[in-house]
């Protein structure tokens, strides 16, 4: 390869420091690699298909970030069946979790707009707008399984939900606050894993005939969350450099996050949920599970 093929490969590159020992560099055809740095250690990553659809670096990059994330994130218990108590802790969770983000959100648009950014304050308000009343979902989702919620949730929501939840005040309230964007494109790139396959899965282990999986249909493929995963890209391949890496690390600290949750709420195993449920007169003597 000539020179002038040499420099139009790097312009078209972008490497990326993910922490102080990893650097991803990221093609836009969806190609990445991960390095350590100090060693010739490199790692081929997983072309996801979002990224081979949308053949933009900002796709490339985020995408990479989050299957490097979930990769290094080290050795994380087996999640086991999913049982129906399992889903419970799922609902109580992203109650706690998402009651939050509508006001982080807009939170960080304040931030935005005192910073002489209208265009990420604009972003971020319009999330917020989507984000409002998701969980009342969840609440009542763990209602028409026939629980009394709020008991339910003050005595199951699992140690993971504040953890997220205060990742994202975190991020909001940073010097660098558009990290926020990488955190929650993590959160609905990973939603949109959840099938309709999944869904009749979750429904099958439900009470017949209870619609419990309201929140579910939202944060999954056949809900709303596949439409914001290509919104937020088309607006990542706006950013500059600079912006665009914040993102992308973000992305990344929030997949290796996700792949620690199942250790984060270790202890609350279906047994100690179901020993808690019985402090509010709720027993559940069969529990059915299944793989989705």
């Amino acid at each position: 390869m000539g020179s002038k093929g040499i420099a139009m490969v790097a312009a078209r590159t972008q490497c990326i420091r993910i922490s102080s020992s990893k650097v991803l560099i990221a093609m836009p055809d969806g190609r990445c690699w991960f390095m350590d740095v100090g060693s010739s250690n490199i790692t081929t990553l997983a072309v996801t298909a979002v990224a081979a659809a949308r053949s933009s670096l900002a796709a490339s990059a985020v995408e990479g970030a989050i299957v490097a994330g979930l990769a290094w994130a080290g050795d994380t218990p087996a999640s086991g069946p999913y049982t129906l108590l399992r889903y419970l802790r799922w609902l109580a969770g992203n109650y706690v979790f998402a009651g939050q983000t509508p006001g982080l959100f807009r939170r960080a648009a304040d931030r935005f707009e005192a910073s002489g950014r209208p265009d990420l304050a604009e972003f971020t308000r319009k999330k917020a707008k989507e984000e409002e009343g998701h969980a009342d979902l969840a609440y009542r989702d763990l209602e028409a399984l026939g629980l009394p919620a709020t008991e339910a949730i003050l005595l199951i929501q699992p140690p993971s939900a504040d953890a997220f939840a205060d990742r994202f005040r975190a991020y909001v309230e940073s010097n660098d606050p558009i990290t926020l964007f990488g955190f929650s494109y993590c959160l609905e790139r990973m939603a949109i894993g959840r099938d309709e396959a999944f869904v009749r899965n979750v429904q099958s282990i439900c009470p017949s005939g209870s619609r419990a999986v309201r929140f579910l249909k939202v944060h999954s493929n056949i809900g709303s969350d596949s439409a914001h995963v290509h919104e937020q890209l088309l607006f990542f391949e706006s950013f500059d450099g600079s912006e665009l890496a914040s993102v992308t690390r973000a992305a990344f600290e929030t997949a290796e996050m996700l792949a620690q949750q199942p250790q984060m709420d270790r202890m609350l195993t279906d047994e100690e949920t179901r020993l808690r449920l019985r402090g509010v007169g709720v027993e559940f003597s069969c529990m059915p599970e299944t793989r989705a």
